[in-house]
């Protein structure tokens, strides 16, 4: 598999001065975050069954971006590499790139998946009647509007060039809360088992914690920038 890179790097202490708290989109997302978080607490609904709703979407938005990099047009590649070289905006590159995110990026859920599997045992969780219909009910109307939106981004001229790498960078922020929930949460779960507390509601809490972060910071990335890879600080 042929490895896709970018130059720059910048921390999470620059994404996060992007964010506009002025906007009521950034207010909309911390309200619907904490909406999950209640909705949890009245049906009961268990850490791994928020955690399901959550990797689906994020497998909705990966499919999409598939998509959306396979149809781009006009395209830049500022700041990408593929095997240590600079690209052209070709088509070539396009599809390369397109292929390197399904497989990479698909091959990160597939292994949560396999923990998501695993979570109700070390949770000692039980399935809620409330999970499946929400599993259900929210996939359908996340896949509904996110095709509505896909729809109307393919459908809009406009004479702005986004950046390939920075299409194709974007959702692996949503393995983040995944990957810190997972190791985090066997932690609260390890501790909730020594105390014979129920760990669930502070995964959920978690969870959503880190998704808000995340969600934020993504609200804010400039498509037609370059955006590097991002690395801790």
């Amino acid at each position: 598999m042929k490895s896709v890179k970018t130059k720059r790097k910048i921390s999470f202490r620059e994404l996060w001065s992007n964010v506009d708290f002025s906007k009521p989109a950034s207010w909309g997302v911390i309200g619907s975050n904490l909406a999950v978080i209640v909705f949890a607490v009245i049906d009961n609904l268990s850490a791994t069954e928020v955690m399901w709703i959550y990797w689906i979407q994020s497998v909705i938005i990966g499919i999409f971006n598939f998509l959306r990099i396979l149809m781009l047009k006009n395209f830049s590649v500022d700041g990408m590499k593929i095997n240590e070289k600079e690209v052209l905006p070709t088509k070539a590159t396009k599809v390369t790139t397109a292929i390197f995110f399904l497989f990479h990026y698909g091959f990160f859920h597939i292994v949560y998946a396999v923990f998501l599997g695993t979570f109700p045992i070390i949770l000692s969780e039980e399935k809620t009647s409330a999970g499946g219909f929400y599993l259900f009910f929210t996939a359908l109307v996340f896949l509904v509007n996110y095709g509505v939106e896909f729809y109307k981004e393919q459908t809009t001229l406009t004479d702005e060039i986004p950046n390939l790498g920075t299409v194709m960078f974007i959702p692996y922020f949503r393995i983040i809360p995944m990957h810190l929930t997972i190791i985090l949460g066997g932690f609260l779960a390890a501790s909730g088992s020594f105390f014979k507390t129920d760990t669930s509601l502070f995964v959920i809490i978690l969870l959503m914690g880190i998704k808000t972060f995340v969600d934020l910071i993504t609200h804010s990335v400039d498509v037609y920038s370059g955006l590097p890879t991002v690395q801790r600080v």
